[in-house]
């Protein structure tokens, strides 16, 4: 095996495609609801008096409470990745489908509980964790309840796409995002407006058809990995018989990395709660800026995966200098992408913004925020390339102490403290996680060239 862009494009494009079909849907999806009519928010939301700006903080609150909930999923996808990934480099791919069974019958018992944590929790989630407004909170609990009716189909497709993803079978997962998402699109518009013969829902015609599509992408999935269409299969026995050994293997291996990035995302979830709290105007275009960070991480979860995928199996076949090479060509291909769309970013923020919404406030803040968002994706992308890159190659615990130490001192306390102290409201907030990225991507650098000299040695 040989490091090369070719086989880097191969990978990594496919999953630029698959997880940037999911961002940007749910980018579509903010900002449709955003544009709801007032007679049909009155019609749904009258005892609140609920705009569409409110319609578009409640969707992106619960856009966040689904990518908290999907992050707690990668110890089954991240530990059986990992596992899989330096089997399939062994050549032991009976043993790699058995992990991918055994996965997925975990699994099941988390969807189903999770369905019923979002359908109960749900008030308390809007109220006093994420602290939002009376409106925004009805509109959101409202969506989510919906939404937990299809949580464990939503739950079981993110679990099998990832493991699949992860294993190289970009394709595939691939093919569902673009059946999901183009599915989501059409009922979105069908539903929230009322096209046709369709009524018109507003933001429960959104839940609906997030719910359907994702549901019908899940019973593709196991179609397509059941026939043996994929890179992984595997047998009924796999996925109804419980194996403790396996099972915990994959735990033990996944529980690093999913701590680390449970910790972002916590972090994030802090934050919203930090602009929820900092008024109607902050809130809005936090999660306006949010979005826009989510349409960048298309690049850099991509990219990652991609490091992850070929890392790990460059390492299961003792290639370490190929590892090496490979981590170096995705810094470069990476670093020069995100600083041309940072750049755009930066000096177009003004037609970015009003895309979204027209109130003048709002758009006035968000435009001088996502400037300072724009450059924060530059280390923020390259952390993602060698973080991935030293699960490749067996270093998992490293990332997770980055994280850890980055959330809780510099997104929590030093951007409350830039926030509400210091007065810098949500630019200071954004500052704290610009100084948290440069301290990651440093570290990381520091680290996986000492890990790769370990390992020549």
């Amino acid at each position: 095996m040989r490091s090369n862009l070719g086989s880097i494009l191969k990978t990594s494009i496919p999953i630029v495609v698959d997880i940037g079909a999911q961002i940007i849907m749910w980018t579509i999806e903010i900002n449709l609801v955003g544009h709801i009519s007032p007679e049909l928010m009155a019609r749904s939301y009258g005892a609140t008096e609920a705009t569409g700006v409110d319609a578009l903080t409640a969707v992106g609150n619960v856009v966040q409470i689904i990518l908290l909930t999907c992050t707690a999923l990668l110890i089954f996808i991240f530990g059986a990745t990992i596992i899989i990934n330096k089997l399939i480099g062994e050549n032991r791919r009976e043993e790699a489908n058995h992990f991918l069974g055994q996965a997925l019958f975990t699994t099941l018992f988390a969807a189903i509980g999770i369905a019923v944590i979002w359908h109960l929790l749900a008030p308390f989630l809007f109220n006093v964790i994420l602290g939002t407004s009376v409106s925004v909170a009805s509109i959101g609990v409202d969506y989510f309840r919906i939404l937990s009716y299809f949580a464990p189909f939503i739950i079981m497709n993110f679990v099998a796409i990832g493991i699949v993803r992860g294993a190289g079978d970009t394709h595939l997962s691939m093919l569902t995002a673009l059946i999901v998402n183009t599915l989501h699109l059409v009922l979105a518009l069908l539903l929230i407006f009322g096209i046709s013969f369709f009524p018109a829902l507003g933001v429960r015609g959104a839940a609906l058809a997030a719910g359907i599509a994702h549901t019908v992408g899940c019973c593709f999935t196991f179609i397509v990995i059941l026939r043996g269409r994929s890179v992984l299969t595997f047998k009924w026995s796999d996925f109804t018989t419980i194996r403790r050994k396996s099972i915990v293997k994959v735990f033990k291996t996944g529980i690093p990395i999913t701590l680390e990035q449970l910790a972002w995302m916590i972090g994030i979830t802090i934050v919203i709660g930090y602009s929820n709290r900092l008024g109607t105007v902050a809130a809005a275009a936090h999660i306006i800026i949010l979005t826009f960070q989510r349409l960048f991480s298309i690049l850099y979860q991509a990219f990652g995966m991609g490091a992850l995928t070929l890392v790990g199996q460059r390492y299961g076949a003792n290639e370490h200098d190929y590892a090496k090479q490979t981590t170096t060509m995705f810094f470069w291909l990476v670093g020069g992408v995100v600083l041309f769309l940072s750049a755009v970013i930066f000096f177009r923020a003004h037609y970015l913004v009003i895309i979204f919404t027209s109130d003048p406030d709002v758009v006035m803040l968000c435009e001088r925020v996502l400037k300072v968002a724009a450059i924060v994706q530059i280390p923020k992308a390259l952390s993602f390339v060698y973080s991935y890159s030293l699960r490749g190659v067996g270093e998992n615990r490293y990332p997770m102490y980055l994280a850890l130490i980055g959330i809780l001192a510099f997104e929590v306390i030093l951007g409350f403290n830039l926030a509400f102290t210091f007065g810098l409201s949500l630019i200071g907030l954004w500052l704290a996680q610009g100084v948290d990225e440069v301290f990651k991507v440093s570290l990381a650098i520091r680290r996986f060239h000492g890990r790769i000299k370990e390992l020549t040695v």
